[in-house]
């Protein structure tokens, strides 16, 4: 008995002095901060996504479209996310305290970001790969014959590429053909004919498999990378902000570097203008089209990363009084502007690359995300001088931009643990362990043959539209329920004025809401069943309807937390308010207790309920005690009041133990 009353002064959830209130690691630089956050938000999609939507979507008009998202959405939300994580110093699992019906909102970031810090780290794992594979004299996916090609391997170029006549493909070359009776060349489907970097990419990395069904189970190589994948995140991440924000200065700097480089080498190429001009070129009557702007809106989600939480739990290990509207502005300058550069060494290497084996810019301007970055670069690499070279440099490039992303998905599901189980703060190392490990288990099915076809599902249903309908959330619940002026107040706070007022006012009320909610409901009603084209070898491929089932499945996981934590905390309040009632009929005397038909404040029960709901919890505010004055004054006065508890309760916990003891010697 006695052990387990002294116990309760070592448990962390003892009563604890406000001045003792424990609170995240601060940043040891501001400088870090902002070198973490463009790491977080200038990442892979800026590379292989961007480049490849304004081609499809415009060319250069595309711009148009995104830009204007970018500023009125994009740029909105990003002010919203490090404002709220700022001011409450709490990550997304509980900063949306500041109503307590809207808490779903946290976790509906937390569970989109564990959802693409999955296979997020799968793509690092290829570009992981495909670095230590350029350590070579001669690239793997420069030549054929090796063990994992087969007789459809053909390398492009004008000496060994295949014939066409009268829409017919031969296995030979012209001059092959010419000479038909030597070389007996026969009619050969497309798929028939495989280039070795396709054959590299799907056939030794990935072990690909002719459908999803053939799932298979997990194989070497893309398991040995996975697991390297995240012992680099791990080692990274395991000390905070103290070590990701040292990495930052290379995550966020070096990709620059690279990306000059990989400018100024590939502008010098033959065909470089073509392949720039196919990219700049404003093709006005697409910009009218709703698929562009669609498209534009995803890419300034998941490029700026906002609706993942990441933003929150970076921005809440900030000093309070820390100028995030200046870093803001950079950060976003910054991200905007990288996808337009890339564009440039994008291009101008497919330029190269089309005029180097005679094809059509179109054809390897199709190419977006993993066909982009693993096998039509790397194609056009192995055809430069020192390839070895730059396809280091382009991998370590890869890699650089995909881990500060990485370290950013990662870090939300490790805050969020250790706010929600305070007692585990000073376990952190542990549970970026756990985490990492248990992460590597739920990934390996992306190693198996058809892990291809489950990368490509979650990426569609995953952390995708959801982010959408997660950020529509934060801008209603900011905007309506807790309410623009009092956050901006709060803002007020921290940089003694409301800044950019009247533009947030705009979008988050106005602007914002609406078109996320035409872009919502634009994309479910045009959804259709995934198709993955024929290429590589492989037929045309539509996914079965089963795996339409689960993909909507996993995106109402996403969002599922919103109206399951406003249920339940509905529930909660309404009962509070009727035992609230209860025990105020108790007390007042029947007689004198009746309801005024005139008194217009009196609420039924239900809306009490909604209206409690919609309201701050009562330890709502900034976690440190110097910045409880105005609004959140109470949270000083209820510390003190806790303090005197804390005292009084362990005052008494003490005279029991001495009378105990007095008792105990009396006996004796």
């Amino acid at each position: 008995m006695v052990m387990q009353l002294l116990s309760l002064f070592r448990r962390d959830n003892s009563p604890a002095k406000p001045s003792q209130k424990k609170v995240n690691h601060e940043w040891d630089r501001p400088v870090e901060f902002i070198f973490s956050l463009i790491s977080t938000s200038v990442g892979l999609g800026n590379v292989w996504r961007f480049p490849y939507l304004a081609a499809k979507s415009g060319g250069g008009a595309f711009l148009i479209p995104y830009f204007i998202l970018y500023f009125l959405i994009g740029a909105p939300i990003y002010y919203l996310e490090l404002a709220l994580g700022q001011f409450s110093s709490r990550g997304p699992a509980t900063a949306f305290i500041l109503a307590k019906g809207w808490q779903g909102v946290g976790f509906a970031m937390i569970i989109n970001s564990v959802l693409c810090m999955l296979y997020y780290n799968v793509i690092i794992s290829w570009a992981l790969f495909y670095l230590v594979a350029s350590f070579r004299k001669n690239l793997l996916w420069a030549k054929c014959g090796n063990w994992w090609n087969d007789d459809r391997c053909f390398i492009p170029g004008v000496q060994n590429s295949t014939y066409r006549i009268d829409q017919t493909l031969y296995n030979c070359t012209q001059a092959q053909y010419e000479n038909i009776s030597e070389y007996s060349c026969v009619p050969i489907n497309e798929k028939d004919r495989v280039t070795a970097s396709e054959q590299f990419f799907y056939k030794l990395l990935l072990g690909k498999s002719n459908s999803f069904e053939d799932f298979g189970t997990p194989q070497l190589y893309p398991t040995l990378a996975l697991l390297g994948a995240w012992i680099i995140v791990g080692l990274c991440i395991i000390r905070g902000m103290k070590s990701s924000g040292k990495v930052a200065y290379f995550t966020a700097i070096f990709p620059y570097i690279a990306l000059l480089i990989l400018v100024i080498q590939s502008s010098t190429l033959d065909g470089a203008i073509e392949g720039i001009k196919f990219y700049i070129i404003p093709r006005w009557e697409l910009v009218t089209k709703f698929e562009t702007w669609q498209a534009a809106a995803s890419q300034v989600f998941f490029s700026l990363g906002i609706s993942f939480g990441s933003l929150m739990a970076y921005s809440a290990s900030n000093k309070f009084k820390n100028n995030f509207f200046r870093q803001m502005c950079i950060v976003v300058s910054c991200d905007c502007l990288t996808g337009v550069f890339a564009g440039f060494a994008v291009f101008a290497t497919i330029g190269y690359l089309a005029k180097e084996l005679k094809e059509p810019i179109e054809k390897y301007a199709q190419s977006a995300g993993p066909g982009l970055a693993f096998i039509t670069y790397p194609e056009a690499i192995s055809h430069m001088p020192a390839s070895t070279l730059f396809s280091i440099l382009f991998f370590l490039m890869l890699l650089a931009l995909g881990l500060g992303s990485q370290f950013a998905l990662t870090d939300v599901p490790i805050t969020s643990l250790l706010e929600l189980f305070p007692r585990f703060k000073s376990k952190r190392s542990l549970a970026v362990i756990l985490t990492c490990i248990c992460s590597f288990l739920i990934s390996l099915p992306f190693t198996c043959p058809g892990g291809i076809y489950l990368y490509d599902l979650l990426s569609e249903y995953a952390a995708n539209l959801s982010m959408v309908v997660v950020g529509f959330f934060e801008v209603y619940t900011i905007a309506y329920i807790y309410g623009f002026n009092r956050f901006m107040n709060d803002v007020k706070m921290m940089l003694g004025k409301r800044a950019a007022e009247y533009y947030l006012f705009v979008t988050w009320c106005f602007i914002s809401p609406i078109l996320m909610l035409i872009i919502i409901f634009s994309k479910l009603i045009s959804s259709k069943r995934m198709t993955i084209g024929a290429g590589g070898g492989f037929d045309e491929y539509i996914y079965p309807e089963w795996s339409v089932i689960i993909g909507w499945i996993i995106f109402l996981l996403c969002i599922l937390p919103i109206p399951l934590v406003y249920l339940i905390s509905y529930i909660n309040e309404y009962r509070s308010t009727k035992n609230n009632e209860s025990s105020q009929s108790l007390v007042s005397d029947s007689r004198d207790y009746f309801v005024n038909d005139d008194d217009y404040t009196i609420k039924p029960r239900y809306i009490e309920a909604i209206t409690e709901n919609n309201s701050p919890r009562d330890d709502w505010g900034p976690i440190k005690s110097v910045n409880h004055y105005g609004l959140y004054r109470h949270l000083k006065e209820a510390a003190i009041i806790s303090e005197i508890d804390f005292d009084l309760t362990r005052a008494s916990v003490c005279a029991r133990l001495d009378n105990q003891n007095f008792e105990a010697n009396t006996s004796e």
